[in-house]
């Protein structure tokens, strides 16, 4: 009998086009021809109805359907989305559990199918302005999104879209599905990837708040692949809004099953006749033969092997099968041999396919194999076994390519491969299992014998015979060939990932997305630090997302440096690496050329390349730590060698870092325009360590308890810069940023205030005094001052604070005092003796001064004359006893 008359055999030779699904004939067969596993309809009914389903959404999260290339992945798209399309499609499903899980899905949705090729447009630009905008054109809901430059955000146009789709189709929801997605993905360099990664976040976020849904077909997992270690943050933030379905191997046997090898119930009692005499010989044959029945004339390891080869996703299972199957059809099936292929017959088609090229370990599996099998060919010494050493050789080679480590000593032990492959001699003198093994080692042991023990070897520790490829690679060279087909582009991020450990950056400092960070250079005359920006690469490539700041440090690309204008701002500062030699050239290819091939490579390879990529790393920064004399800063114009660039005395001693040097030199280019744009900044000489953005409100909280009377180094420090003290006494009149309020205070008519938005202004995301563009924490102590003198009160959301509460307005939280509402000044004050008898006895005299904490006064004027009547007292009693110098009174009469 013939294997065509044991099987239905519909092959899987061409990859379904998800976009065949538009045409309503095409898609009634891909639903019908949708074979469904009962773990692929779990995962219908549990995960894909209820994140698809408009009435009752699990947490309207996206979905993305991950499976290896064939293996039907595209197929599942098909038929979801002509489901959500058409409700008589539900009448198709071949599975009646999933065909009523569907109801609630069926028909409720436009369905707009979409493929993305090979394109350097935005993924926002690709489907929604290219795809999505003229499919609602047709569906008569007039809707045009904006440029990614004209809007903050994309949530809010798509929402808006989906609302203008719901008043033309209130009952049905929008539904995109999209094939290729981590093809395209791949293609995207770093900057263009963390935007259209963004754009896939928000798309998840519109599933969660509208009846929007979206599929996307990835041929692995997104958010565990090594492909974009630059943009894990990204990706982490995309998981969050999406559920991820993966095609397994059960699911694929299960398609194997019912539609590649479709059998009758006759076919399989027929197969499973043939195959009882054989189970003796082989370990698991008969408990799982029901399987072996199933699949046949497929063996079920073929497809657990293949679903351990690292990049299956280049050739589908379903087509390997496929072409493996047809070929037997015509053939008879042998009444002396099980008759069954394994994964063995997948090393023709690996071999056969130069795609497989592109990967180092993959041809070096290749052409070691090739070689074995061709001196099996020729130099065999057992004829009556080369049909089976030819089958050992290609099953090695399929093994070997399932090992994350290469080189490691793993394989099949004799039992095993006879086991996995169904390996059969009718010839054998005696008809049992032990004896069928001791035939394969033989075979094993005399291919070694062949080919003079190379390139195939057996672990004594274990018996598994396996490839040994130990006979080297040579990874300089692999490295130097990488190397040598970077771009510009790639050689400039390399530069820049060195550059960004020589410069010492933080990652907590950097603006997400964006080769920018966050930067602090001391004014060392003030006392303080300004915040700016360092950026990798030119002006027009930093984000306009981000707030403004006072200046902008650029290291320009050394390799094709992108054309940019420089206006001569004094704000910006350029390096540019303009001289290096061939250590410098060395270490930076080979640590770009070893991170590529890693990046293609598994095991030990990947092991072994990470290893040189760490080592040329280590070495490029010290080299750009060693020589900041080939670098020219450009200021206004004027490009001049960094270390002849004045420093005033920051990053100017022998030690000095790289990175001190750098702020040294942005110091002494900056501090001129620091002193144009702050002409009356207050100077905090008093601190021995300038005040920073992380250290001003903890410096400040100081300086508001040095006014309540807890003085401290620092808070007076703060003081007396604002100056707001005469000696030891707060006299905030002294002070021309107290002044400044006054002044304004005075110009308001009686009963009114000053609020806030007349003394602050905003600036680069927060705030600063009008006047003399101080931050807000320091306007605040000047309130503080003016309160304790008693000249204001502050009015804050849900209180007031005046001079009787500022023990207790040390104690709130400065956040708070900054977000005050307006300030106004006391009510009149009584008489001036009043005040000047406070200020005699050192009490405060705004006390005094306003009548609302005349209480107040009276207690603190009771308590202060109590203990001036003590010391009366107790000096009076010393002087009637006499006072004595020497044994001598001093006084007489």
């Amino acid at each position: 009998m013939r294997y065509r008359d044991l099987v239905r055999f519909d092959p899987v030779e061409t990859v379904v086009q998800l976009r065949w699904a538009d045409d309503a004939e095409e898609a009634g067969r891909l639903v019908s021809t949708y074979v469904i596993s009962e773990r692929m309809a779990e995962i219908i009914t549990g995960v894909i109805v209820p994140h698809l389903r408009l009435d009752r959404p699990a947490d309207g999260k996206g979905l993305l359907v991950v499976g290896n290339y064939g293996s039907g992945k595209s197929h599942l798209l098909s038929f979801l989305s002509a489901v959500a399309q058409w409700p008589e499609m539900r009448e198709r499903v071949g599975h009646p559990e999933v065909a009523r899980a569907l109801e609630p899905v069926a028909g409720r949705f436009q369905v707009l199918r979409m493929e993305v090729g090979a394109t350097r447009m935005p993924l926002r630009d690709i489907v929604l302005r290219e795809r999505l905008e003229p499919f609602l054109h047709r569906l008569g809901v007039e809707y045009t999104f904006p440029e990614l430059t004209e809007v903050s955000n994309t949530k809010e146009p798509l929402l808006e879209a989906v609302t203008a789709f719901r008043e033309r189709y209130p009952a049905q929801g929008l539904l995109i599905v999209v094939d290729e997605l981590l093809d395209y993905l791949r293609g995207r360099d770093e900057r263009a990837l963390i935007l259209d990664l963004s754009f896939l976040r928000e798309v998840g976020e519109v599933c969660r708040l509208s009846p929007f849904r979206f599929v996307a077909g990835v041929q692995e997992v997104l958010f565990d692949s090594p492909r974009f270690p630059f943009a894990a943050d990204a990706v982490r933030r995309v998981r969050a809004r999406f559920e991820q379905v993966r095609i397994t191997r059960q699911d694929v046997a299960y398609v194997v099953a019912e539609r590649l090898l479709r059998k009758t119930e006759e076919q399989r009692a027929w197969i499973r006749q043939h195959l009882q005499p054989f189970t003796p010989y082989y370990g698991t044959m008969a408990e799982r033969l029901e399987e072996f029945v199933r699949l046949f004339p497929i063996h079920p390891a073929y497809l657990e092997v293949f679903e351990r080869i690292p990049f299956a996703e280049q050739r589908g299972v379903l087509k390997a099968i496929s072409q493996t199957v047809r070929p037997l059809l015509d053939r008879e099936v042998p009444e002396d041999a099980p008759g069954i292929v394994s994964y063995d017959a997948y090393w023709p088609l690996l071999a056969g396919d130069p795609a497989y090229r592109a990967s180092p370990e993959v041809r070096e599996v290749v052409e070691k194999g090739q070689v074995l099998s061709d001196r099996i060919a020729r130099a065999y010494t057992r004829p009556q076994y080369r049909p089976l050493a030819q089958r050992l050789i290609a099953a090695l080679g399929v093994l070997r390519l399932t090992t994350e480590a290469s080189h490691a000593p793993i394989g099949a032990t004799p039992e095993e491969l006879r086991d996995g492959l169904a390996l059969f001699d009718p010839h054998l003198p005696e008809q049992d299992a032990d004896f069928l093994r001791d035939t394969v080692e033989t075979a094993l042991r005399e291919i070694i014998r062949t080919v003079s023990g190379q390139f195939i070897s057996v672990n004594p520790d274990n018996g598994q015979y396996y490839l040994d490829l130990k006979k080297g690679l040579d990874y300089d060279a692999k490295i130097e060939e990488r190397a040598e087909k970077l771009r510009a582009e790639d050689l400039n991020r390399y530069y820049f990932d060195a550059l960004e450990e020589a410069l010492g950056l933080e990652e907590q400092t950097r603006v997400p997305g964006f080769r920018t960070w966050e930067y602090e250079v001391p004014w060392p005359e003030k006392r303080v630090t300004r915040l700016g920006y360092l950026v990798f690469g030119t002006p027009p490539e930093r984000s306009t997302a981000q707030p403004p700041r006072d200046f902008y440090l650029h290291f320009l690309q050394p390799f094709e440096t992108p054309p940019f204008r420089d206006e001569g701002k004094p704000d910006e500062l350029f390096f540019r690496l303009v001289e290096w030699d061939g250590p410098f050239e060395r270490a930076l290819r080979t640590y770009a050329g070893a991170w590529e091939m890693g990046l293609v490579s598994s095991g030990a390879h990947r092991r072994t390349y990470r290893e040189k990529a760490e080592q040329a790393r280590r070495e490029l920064i010290r080299w750009l730590r060693t020589h900041p004399d080939r670098f020219i800063v450009t200021y206004r114009g004027d490009p001049q060698p960094l270390l002849q660039r004045e420093r005033r005395g920051v990053g100017t001693g022998p030690e000095a870092s790289f990175g001190e040097i750098v702020r040294g030199i942005a110091v002494g280019c900056l501090v001129p325009h620091f002193e144009e744009t702050y002409p009356e900044y207050p100077a905090f000489r008093g601190l021995r360590r300038p005040i920073t953005r992380e250290s001003r409100p903890k410096m400040v909280e100081e300086a508001l308890r040095s006014i309540a009377g807890h003085r401290t180094q620092t808070g007076v420090a703060i003081l007396e810069g604002l100056e707001l003290l005469d000696g030891d006494r707060i006299r905030p009149d002294r002070s021309p940023y107290a002044r400044y309020v006054l002044d304004l205070l005075a110009q308001k008519g009686p009963g009114q205030v000053l609020n806030r938005g007349e003394l602050l202004e905003p600036w680069m995301g927060t705030e600063r005094m009008r006047r003399f563009r101080i931050e807000p924490e320091y306007v605040v102590v000047v309130l503080m001052a003016l309160v304790h003198a008693g000249e204001v009160e502050i009015t804050l959301p849900g209180r007031k604070i005046d001079a009787a509460a500022l023990e207790e307005a040390a104690r709130i939280p400065l956040e708070d005092l900054q977000n005050f509402r307006h300030i106004a000044p006391p009510k009149e004050l009584p008489l001036g003796a009043l005040v000047a008898t406070f200020e005699l006895l050192d009490l405060m005299p705004g006390l005094i001064q306003n009548p609302a904490t005349h209480e107040a006064a009276v207690a603190e004027l009771q308590t202060r004359v109590e203990e001036e009547l003590e010391r009366v007292v107790t000096v009076h009693e010393r002087v009637r006893q006499g006072l004595q110098v020497w044994s001598s009174p001093i006084l007489q009469g």
